[in-house]
């Protein structure tokens, strides 16, 4: 299971059913971290003042720091340190790649559940490929034992960019966040709906199902109480299993199936 999300990492489309053999992986990932700085900037040169004040250069050193490694905070210090942009112009670089499509916002935890929690949002690249890329990682690294520190965040980012996705189509309001505390609590991804009750969700990179990945979703439904809908475990094994009352493990695939 884990080499069929890495193979999605190096292809054209993340989303099972969306794979196009007739492309060469690497040749498409290229080809798209090119035209992120050159056609599409073109295109919207004239909807967006922020466009004038981007260096197209300066905005490919950024994608390249966002992406290594994905799915971090927007923490304008250190991007702009590792991009060569002035923190204080880091903003209208930022506008521009969520304007073309390429970056998305995932907002911090608003729920009263959160204390002290940390407002910044964490940066998902549209296409996990895409990132994948422009960090220099190729599947079989990733595949390797010691590749998967790197793999973790890209796999955080196929479920984020999913659930992304799909807020938009949703028949239920809900709120997609990533909650940080002050306190150490980290939940990799809430989903936090109008009545205040919320839902918890880790992407783990294991095929396995050990107790200490619910760590984070227990000490959230202890904050939560009643509040706490559930908690879900999302990870590359085949099949699902309860844990307990309201926690499941769940394969990432499951955010496709119908």
């Amino acid at each position: 299971m884990a080499a069929d999300f890495v193979a999605r990492l190096g292809s054209r489309g993340t989303v099972p059913g969306d794979l196009r053999t007739s492309w060469d992986l690497e040749r498409y990932v290229a080809a798209m971290a090119r035209t992120v700085t050159d056609d599409e900037l073109l295109r919207i040169a004239g909807q967006t003042r922020a466009v004038r004040r981007t260096d197209p250069a300066r905005l490919a050193a950024l994608l390249a720091a966002l992406a290594d490694p994905p799915m971090g905070e927007l923490n304008k210090a250190r991007l702009g340190a590792a991009a060569g942009i002035p923190p204080t112009t880091l903003q209208p670089y930022v506008d521009v790649l969520v304007e073309i499509g390429v970056l998305r916002l995932l907002p911090g935890s608003r729920s009263s559940a959160a204390k002290r929690a940390i407002g910044r949002p964490r940066v998902v690249f549209d296409d996990p490929a895409l990132a994948r890329h422009l960090a220099g990682h190729t599947p079989a690294d990733l595949l390797a034992f010691s590749g998967r520190h790197e793999l973790a965040p890209l796999l955080r980012t196929v479920v984020a960019a999913e659930l992304l996705r799909q807020q938009g189509t949703s028949a239920v309001e809900h709120r997609v966040a990533h909650l940080r505390e002050r306190n150490g609590l980290e939940v990799d991804l809430v989903v936090e709906l109008p009545d205040d009750s919320v839902f918890g969700i880790e992407v783990r990179t294991a095929a396995g199902l050990r107790p200490h990945q619910f760590t984070s979703l227990h000490a959230l439904e202890r904050r939560a109480g009643g509040r706490f809908r559930g908690g879900v475990v999302l990870n590359t094994a085949q099949r699902g299993h309860v844990y307990g009352p309201r926690l499941w493990s769940l394969p990432i695939a499951t955010l496709w199936d119908q």
